[in-house]
């Protein structure tokens, strides 16, 4: 079916379901099936390294949405196969969830192999399904007791090589549940499980992973340091933060932390807030740190790509914003050890170790104009003494564009003239999120500069 012609509706049921349904799976450590998972006849289906789509089928014609409700190809061999399935099964209209995913010899399916063979039109046949859901069923919502029904449904219709279910395997206890992942995921090196049961609750159980990283910032609570803003670092030397949390780590630590990274701070062009809208302290980027997180994701439950800030590290200057960039956020932050042994350098906190487990997203092309900028605030102050001239002036910029993912959402920017300098014209700017942060920068520059003796002109 041509993309004008798809129904509105079923752009939004392609939406609602990554959003309302596989996006609230429970997430699980693999090591943590038998504390974290509850209930009783337990359905096991294999965690397929994909792309999510939805399937429609209606009256002889098939097309398939991606998460963001967006038509990714409509001639591939395994989409006719799913028309020619319901056909055969007498199913006037069907909507089925299902992973797009490229087979591959000796190991398992990668997400980025789906994309590589998109573009490949030798490739793009090569692609399966996976259906695991059923959503809809002759225009009425699908209703099963429980899993099993839906995977024997599934079974039902599809039994060809391009379209093929969801693997799966009953268990009765959670003890044969954890014997399928040592199988499935540590012995044969599947991406994770799905697991269901009569309670109701879907989880997703994946293993935990290690990533070696440089603290870059840090918000302090009670008890020392409440959270640590981490980097890893490019070919090109730049710093990519990904990921900010505090898990794992005792008081002791925590105090620890705070002595030493108070010893650390620096200026920085990138403001980020934290939960209570109190700002990250950056700092120099000396200690290392391993991680474990369960999860990485390159987009969000509303198919949007996942973007991190690029920051350059300035001896004299600080942190230099360098925009930013397609990549990921961590779920399941666990700070494990401090590397004494790693220094931030590009080999030591490599980017590849995130790249490996979960390839960024492209960068969306921007669609028409980029939105116009709006400016929010300008302060113009003069003083004059004698025959010497000084201006300060503040501006705070909405750019509305933050949703391209490179350019920040808030930018204040400060003008210091002074006609008796050696140097005349000083300029600075800091960029955040949010637009209270940005205001609280502005207050704090006027504070700082605008004594007894300034007027405002404009």
């Amino acid at each position: 079916m041509e993309k004008n012609n798809i129904p509105a509706e079923s752009r939004q049921k392609a939406i609602d379901y990554k959003k309302n349904i596989a996006g609230k799976f429970m997430l699980v450590e693999g090591a943590k099936i038998k504390s974290r998972v509850d209930g009783s006849d337990f359905c096991v289906t294999r965690k397929i390294d994909g792309h999510l789509q939805c399937l429609f089928y209606q009256d002889g014609t098939a097309y398939m949405l991606n998460s963001g409700g967006n038509q990714i190809a409509d001639d591939l061999r395994c989409i006719h196969a799913f028309a020619e399935s319901m056909q055969q099964a007498g199913v006037s209209s069907v909507v089925v969830a299902a992973e797009l995913f490229m087979p591959k010899q000796g190991g398992r399916p990668r997400c980025a192999d789906v994309k590589r063979a998109l573009a490949d039109p030798a490739q793009r046949n090569e692609l399966r399904l996976a259906p695991f859901d059923i959503l809809e069923v002759n225009d009425e919502p699908w209703k099963a007791d429980h899993y099993k029904y839906t995977h024997a449904q599934l079974c039902k219709w599809f039994q060809g090589d391009d379209v093929i279910p969801v693997d799966m395997m009953t268990a009765e206890s959670l003890e044969e549940v954890q014997t399928i992942y040592d199988e499935w995921v540590e012995c044969q090196g599947a991406e994770g499980l799905v697991i269901h049961s009569d309670s109701h609750i879907i989880c997703k159980v994946k293993p935990r992973h290690t990533i070696d990283a440089a603290i870059v910032g840090y918000t302090t609570g009670d008890k020392g340091v409440r959270d640590l803003m981490m980097a890893v670092r490019r070919e090109d030397g730049l710093f990519q933060v990904f990921a900010v949390g505090s898990g794992g780590l005792s008081d002791e630590a925590r105090l620890c932390l705070l002595n030493r990274l108070s010893q650390q701070h620096v200026e920085s062009q990138y403001i980020l807030s934290d939960s209570r809208g109190i700002a990250y302290q950056m700092v120099k980027p000396e200690i290392v740190f391993e991680l474990s997180v369960i999860e990485l994701v390159a987009k969000g439950n509303d198919d949007k790509v996942r973007t991190n800030a690029l920051l350059t590290f300035d001896e004299e200057k600080g942190w230099l914003m360098n925009g930013m960039t397609p990549g990921v956020s961590a779920f399941g932050l666990v700070f494990e050890r401090e590397r004494e042994d790693k220094s931030p350098t590009p080999s030591d906190i490599r980017i590849s170790q995130l790249t490996d487990l979960c390839p960024f997203e492209e960068q969306q092309a921007t669609m028409g104009k980029l939105e116009k900028s709006q400016l929010l605030e300008r302060r113009v102050f003069r003083k004059i003494s004698g025959d010497k001239i000084m201006l300060h002036k503040f501006l705070i910029w909405k750019t509305n564009k933050e949703r391209t993912g490179r350019y920040p959402a808030y930018i204040f920017f400060h003008t210091d003239y002074s006609s008796g300098r050696k140097d005349i014209l000083k300029r600075d700017m800091s960029y955040s999120s949010d637009e209270q942060q940005i205001r609280s920068i502005l207050a704090s520059e006027m504070e700082s500069n605008i004594k007894k003796g300034w007027e405002e002109v404009a």
